[in-house]
């Protein structure tokens, strides 16, 4: 098979570009003859659109120059080709090929067929829930879970029940008392507690606004402790 003709421009390789902007700037010498003759003859901040030459006045598009039927060449008719063509339709002479028998047993043939086929699968019905023998009775499992429960609620009532017995048998022998230097002591110690954290209370009472959440509950925190502890403090002050 011939190989086919490589395919060659038909415009001169050699000619000056008319659309590039590679290595116009500077002196060196690139690769390549066209670039070279638009380093030449180009203006370097002009180097788009057709080749910088005076246009010549007589050369002008004419009426009707360019008509398709001037530029195109004119069809040819179709030809199918016959490499692509059907089989022709036989004629009404030809005659089939008569006398063809065959040695098939037809009916060994589908008995083995029948015999080594695989059974369709049938699609069974589901059984209906009014049929079924625990319809309308509770499930197992949901009297596990009452049983449970009430265990719970019983464990629950017993030990709130002991809880209260031993709360109301509390006598007045199973408080001690304390000494008075011991409660002075508590007392120093407690009021000290209320000098600290009143210190650090003084920083932020004078806020007149607190966008930071963390701000509004440390305030908070600390009224209610010293709150706490002024209670404390009156409490071991009583006399007796």
């Amino acid at each position: 098979i011939a190989n086919k003709a490589s395919y060659r421009s038909k415009y001169d390789p050699k000619a000056p570009l008319t659309g590039s902007t590679f290595g116009l700037h500077g002196t060196t010498v690139t690769v390549g003859q066209g670039i070279n003759d638009l380093k030449k003859t180009c203006v370097i901040s002009s180097t788009f659109g057709p080749p910088p030459k005076k246009p010549d006045p007589s050369q002008f598009l004419r009426k009707s120059s360019k008509n398709a039927r001037d530029i195109m060449p004119l069809g040819k008719k179709f030809k199918r080709s016959s490499t692509c063509q059907k089989p022709p339709v036989p004629s009404s002479d030809d005659r089939p090929v008569m006398g063809l028998q065959t040695c098939k047993n037809y009916i060994v043939s589908n008995a083995t067929q029948a015999i080594i086929q695989e059974p369709k699968c049938v699609k069974k019905e589901e059984e209906s829930f009014i049929k079924k023998l625990t319809y309308g009775k509770v499930p197992e499992y949901l009297n596990k879970v009452k049983s449970d429960i009430q265990r719970e609620k019983e464990i629950t009532e017993m030990c709130v029940r002991e809880q209260s017995v031993k709360s109301m048998s509390i006598t007045e022998t199973d408080y001690e008392i304390m000494d008075g230097a011991l409660r002075r002591e508590t007392i120093c110690a407690l009021k000290m507690k209320w000098d600290e954290i009143n210190c650090t209370y003084q920083k932020i009472c004078h806020r007149v606004s607190m966008t930071s959440l963390g701000d509004i509950k440390r305030k908070e925190a600390q009224e209610a402790e010293l709150k706490q502890l002024e209670q404390d403090i009156e409490k071991l002050s009583r006399p007796g």
